[in-house]
């Protein structure tokens, strides 16, 4: 019975070879990015390199993605491939074999086709991960180690135990559908045809909810933090919505278009208007599905690459000087503080510097005070409370009419940069720090009008001074900085009040030596404090070049992951193209045939077809760039917590532009398939 049950298994599989094909080649790629993911959590190269523990925890993340994702396709690809071979089974079962005869050729199948995929999956794998490990390395800005692993026996292990139990999944629910089915029911179900459907209005009611929520959501967050919290929610109401509409919303739009005279009754018209709205039930899913895993390219690609580019304008924004640090000194068994002076900051760098080969360019110190304002037109108050003192709550804070103020005398912003400001007791220079559009003509606050009578277009201050939020830079004479920090010392709450001085320093010489300046420093100073008694610290650290390596190793671990998950996505949405167009294509095939034989054109047959795809295929892609347009209202202001940089929207535009070009590609491939079967 084996060689019996493995020869017809093989001739059913031959038979069938163009739908297999596609799903061993899918399945297969998905297998070799989760290799991939789990051999460079694995990588001892990686490990024991700067950056090693964020690859683990990224690619991890991904192995997680991958496997619902690997779970939805393999279960998508599954169903097409039992709906096309049902009736086959039907016609074993009607020659004499038994449903269990039948299971059992199934298994054979599968152990076939799964056995195919995992073969190539891990060719696949191995074969490229050693390039996925050189752009890890070329992400990282780091030299490429020559101790790369080209076999990971554990990772494979891992990724096989995972795709077998899908596979394992996908047999067991074949065998029940086979089991509850018919014979007559297995001879017609590939030929089984849709009614035309009728318009389900609560569905229709639910995804224009839905999708309005989400839409709401995107576009009137106009906090960040607020906009991180609420971007999961507004991308579940976004999946539900676009479900939802192209299952009830597409039937509305055709029967409109319908019920169009002058519109329907046109030969390409009727025919591509009648054909999808008598299979639009089938149709909605996958449309669907291509619509959001196409928006969920973008959106990965789109964030990760403006992450990735912006780099260096992020660094140059949050780091106008090269290294921010202060200096404490503690005395009297650590009750008595003593700072640091500008001079003796210097020296204890210079220190530094000359026994590391380095050279202080520059050298300050920067004062500031931070704290939030409530805006009520033109007024900045501290509370909204009766007795005017400072109100501390988190929902204070966190209001959309709350400004983050910081504030710095013209003497420190001549430090900083170098430029003079001579500017009156009811004059300040204005600055942004973060997204917030809003730019006043002149304000009240503490007993002063200022008006704004310079804008300031590039951050003087550190990143430690311009935090996450409304945030922005006033600056101001000697005599109003005084005031100012008179009256909040009145007024004085530690939490909200934010008194700051740094000193701050560019520094010439090589790159590694740089990287030694804050250990030397915290050497020399416990050798000072031990010769004096006292206990010396340097404290709010902060170098360019740490933050650089940080934001490169970080943006770059996202950046990989983003491309690989993406690559996913694209197969996804291939696979579900191709077999939509197999399926159409089977079912348009009578059709077309019978309108031949009574006088269709087979120039009209072609516009008719052509109109068709064009109208099916192109939808989600549609979809797709409204929905990421929608999304770039909330993205931009998360994306406002993680990076200065203002490159987003370009980034997404020409995301867009290289994914419609390969979407583009997709179609007209699997676009001959189709002919050639209507044909």
């Amino acid at each position: 019975m084996i060689k019996f049950y493995t020869k017809t298994a093989l001739n059913g599989l031959k038979k069938n070879l163009k739908l297999y094909v596609p799903q061993i080649i899918s399945t297969a790629v998905m297998f070799a990015i989760m290799y991939i993911m789990y051999s460079l959590c694995y990588e001892e190269a990686l490990k024991h390199s700067r950056g090693g523990d964020y690859i683990g925890i990224f690619m991890i993340l991904g192995v997680v993605v991958i496997s619902i994702l690997s779970l939805v396709i393999i279960f998508y690809a599954n169903n097409f491939l039992m709906k096309q071979r049902k009736r086959e089974y039907g016609l074993y079962h009607v020659l004499g074999l038994e449903k269990k005869h039948i299971i059992n050729i199934m298994l054979v199948e599968n152990i076939i086709t799964h056995t195919v995929s995992i073969l190539l999956g891990t060719a696949l794998g191995i074969l490229f991960y050693r390039l996925a490990s050189l752009v890890i390395f070329k992400l990282y800005q780091l030299e490429v180690a020559d101790n790369i692993n080209i076999l990971s026996v554990r990772a494979l292990i891992y990724t096989l135990v995972i795709f077998v139990i899908i596979y394992a999944l996908t047999y067991i629910f074949n065998c029940v559908s086979l089991v509850r089915l018919k014979t007559t029911e297995l001879l017609l179900s590939a030929s089984y045809g849709e009614k035309e459907p009728k318009i389900k209005w609560i569905v229709f009611i639910l995804g224009l909810a839905f999708l309005g929520a989400g839409y709401y959501i995107a576009l009137t967050i106009e906090k960040p933090m607020e906009a991180l919290g609420f971007f999961f929610v507004a991308v579940i109401c976004v999946i539900f919505g676009t479900y939802f509409l192209f299952t009830a919303g597409s039937i509305f739009i055709l029967k409109m278009l319908k019920s169009k005279k002058s519109y329907y009754y046109k030969p390409e018209h009727m025919i591509s208007v009648s054909g999808m709205l008598y299979r639009m039930k089938q149709n909605a899913a996958g449309l669907a599905s291509i619509a959001i895993l196409a928006t969920g390219v973008l959106i990965m690609l789109a964030t990760t690459v403006t992450l990735y580019r912006g780099i260096d304008e992020d660094i140059e924004n949050k780091f106008p000087h090269d290294m921010y640090f202060n200096i404490r000194e503690w005395s009297d068994n650590n009750r008595v503080a003593h700072d640091f002076t500008e001079e003796e900051g210097l020296a204890a760098l210079k220190e530094a510097c000359d026994s590391l080969g380095l050279k202080v360019t520059n050298f300050g110190k920067q004062e500031s005070m931070e704290i939030p304002f409530m805006l009520k037109g033109d007024d900045l108050i501290t509370s909204d409370s009766d007795d005017g003192g400072i109100s501390f709550n988190y929902n204070f804070v966190s209001r959309k009419d709350v400004k983050s103020i910081t504030f710095i005398s013209t003497d420190t912003y001549a430090i900083l940069t170098g430029e003079s400001l001579s500017l009156k007791n009811d004059e300040m220079a204005f600055a942004k720090l973060s997204r917030d559009n809003w730019a006043p003509e002149k304000v009240n606050l503490l007993g002063l009008e200022l008006k704004n009578v310079h804008t300031i277009k590039k951050n003087p201050l550190s990143s430690s001074v311009a935090e996450v939020g409304n945030c922005f830079l006033f600056v101001v004479n000697g005599d109003v900085f005084e005031h100012i920090d008179s009256e909040l010392t009145k007024k004085y709450v530690e939490e909200l009040y934010l008194v700051k001085s740094q000193f701050f320093a560019d520094i010439e010489g090589e790159e590694e030596k740089k990287m030694e300046l804050f250990q030397t420093i915290r050497k020399n100073l416990n050798e000072y404090g031990e010769a004096k008694g006292t206990s010396c610290n340097i404290y709010n650290p902060a170098m360019r070049w740490e933050q650089q390596e940080e934001e490169i190793i970080l943006n770059g671990s996202l950046l990989f992951l983003g491309i690989l998950l993406s690559m996913v996505c694209f197969f996804a949405t291939a696979l579900i193209i191709y077999y939509k167009q197999l399926t159409e294509g089977y079912d348009d095939r009578n059709r077309f045939q019978i309108m031949e034989k009574v006088g269709l054109s087979k120039p009209e047959i072609k516009k008719t077809i052509r109109s068709q795809i064009l109208t099916v295929f192109f939808i989600p892609l549609a979809v797709a760039g409204i929905h990421t347009l929608v999304a770039y209202s909330i993205l931009s202001k998360i994306m406002s917590l993680l990076t200065t940089t203002n490159i987003f929207l370009l980034c997404t535009g020409i995301v867009f532009v290289i994914f419609s070009l390969i979407y583009v590609a997709i179609y007209s491939l699997t676009a001959r398939t189709y002919y050639r079967i209507v044909s």
